[in-house]
């Protein structure tokens, strides 16, 4: 946060009594100070229900308050985004027409050692460094977005949840192959329709010897769409001959096969809901003025698209394209000193579902799109690292989607610029063929 933003935060609630709280399971704690930043009154809690939003929060402010100070004119309430505590009162607040800023859980954490360079750690302490952090304007302000913004989002996390308990339950299936029958994985990948169906009939090297394969190839043929057939089973049936997975015994086999069942199940069941869920946002999203736009650029699929859309929310509430750089955590930690300089690095800290957006974006995108390919190829030119080029070509495909956004039009291709990725092409081509060849091969001695 830059020192503009900071002096217009300080700004907006100057003159103001700020009621820091420090969200938890059960209790919120709060702490009152006021425009000058002095304590008022004593550090106090209310419970998470009906009565403690209704009857003991209020019963405290007027303890401590003149009821006059007691409106939205007068009073601001600063909550700390702790996981998912803070959300109902916030919604609760907001609705009763206060405002309301969220304050960061880092900004918190460093705080703790300013007062007395003390880094207890106690909820009261807690609450006063909300309020401080607030009154010197290290803020944002809630945003209470439309629901249709709310939909897209909730769907949006659903998806990545479900995504990673598949990505969980495909490395327990794997696992349980290296264990079994570790050759069936280098014989076929193990995410397709192909391997969940042989694993769903055969599992143990001897059941890939005693298969029907005049019986099971029609039928792999079918769920592959011809690509596996007669050659992969006659393949799978010679790896199971010379298999090194551990043997097992009657009462393994059959705990083998109610586990493998259970993954498969489980796999299947998320699949089916992630293509409801991806149906629904990607819905959602094409009624957004945003979405035509975004997939214009090719490497863009519509699921990218949405999923983008659903976590920077509103667009039109960025200015620049190195906001959602930063919201990503894409953005560079400095470290300069004098005449010294350190390695730069991306921050990290930000919302990770959509840094993980950007960088799919960008490694389609590089293939495709000149003004991101140009800088993908200059950078590879220079060190060979495919990961760190992606991440530090989304930078141009972010300003890129941004300047399209604020211009309302779609992507239009520039042949001028397709000249000089064909010669950036042949120099990274040589480049290449040069490494290879300079590459050096280690020698072990034995």
């Amino acid at each position: 946060m830059n020192q503009q933003q900071l002096d217009k935060n300080r700004k907006w609630i100057a003159g103001k009594y700020i009621v820091g709280i420090d969200p938890a399971k059960e209790k919120h704690q709060a702490t009152i100070i006021d425009s000058n930043g002095n304590l008022v009154g004593k550090s106090f809690s209310f419970r998470k229900d009906p009565n403690g939003f209704n009857n003991r929060l209020w019963f405290k402010l007027n303890q401590y308050l003149d009821p006059d100070l007691i409106n939205p004119e007068h009073l601001v309430f600063a909550v700390e985004a702790s996981i998912d505590f803070w959300q109902a009162l916030v919604d609760y607040l907001h609705r009763q027409h206060y405002t309301v800023v969220i304050v960061s859980p880092l900004t918190t954490k460093h705080s703790r050692a300013l007062p007395g360079h003390d880094f207890s750690r106690t909820d009261p302490k807690d609450a006063r460094l909300v309020a401080e952090s607030a009154f010197r304007g290290h803020f944002h302000r809630y945003i209470d977005y439309s629901d249709h913004v709310k939909a897209l989002k909730t769907l949006s996390l659903t998806y990545n949840k479900i995504r990673k308990d598949l990505s969980r339950n495909q490395l327990r299936l794997r696992s349980m192959l290296n264990r079994i029958f570790p050759e069936f994985l280098t014989n076929l990948p193990l995410d397709t329709e192909t391997a969940y169906f042989l694993l769903s009939k055969y599992l143990h090297p001897q059941d890939f010897l005693d298969l029907d394969v005049a019986d099971t190839v029609p039928k792999m043929l079918s769920v592959s769409n011809q690509q596996h057939g007669i050659e992969t089973l006659r393949n799978l049936q010679k790896a199971a001959e010379t298999s090194i997975g551990i043997p097992r015994d009657k009462y393994e086999i059959i705990s083998d096969r109610l586990t493998v069942d259970s993954w498969l199940t489980l796999i299947n069941t998320h699949k089916q809901q992630l293509k409801i869920i991806s149906a629904q946002l990607i819905e959602l999203a094409k009624q957004t003025p945003y979405f035509d736009i975004i997939i214009s650029i090719k490497g863009i699929s519509d699921l990218t698209a949405a999923l983008f859309i659903a976590e920077v929310k509103d667009l039109n509430l960025y200015c620049h394209y190195k906001q959602i750089q930063k919201l990503a955590g894409l953005n560079l930690r400095l470290c300069v000193s004098g005449k010294s300089r350190g390695r730069f690095k991306i921050n990290k800290i930000g919302n990770c579902r959509l840094r993980w957006i950007v960088y799919l974006m960008t490694q389609e995108t590089i293939k495709y799109i000149p003004e991101v390919r140009i800088k993908y190829l200059k950078r590879q030119i220079k060190h060979s690292s495919r990961t760190r080029s992606i991440i530090a070509c989304s930078s141009q495909l972010l300003q890129l989607l941004m300047a399209l956004i604020k211009a309302n039009r779609h992507y239009e291709f520039i042949p001028e610029n397709q000249s000089l990725v064909w010669q950036l092409e042949y120099q990274y081509y040589k480049t290449k063929k040069n490494r290879k060849r300079n590459k050096v091969t280690p020698v072990y001695n034995i």
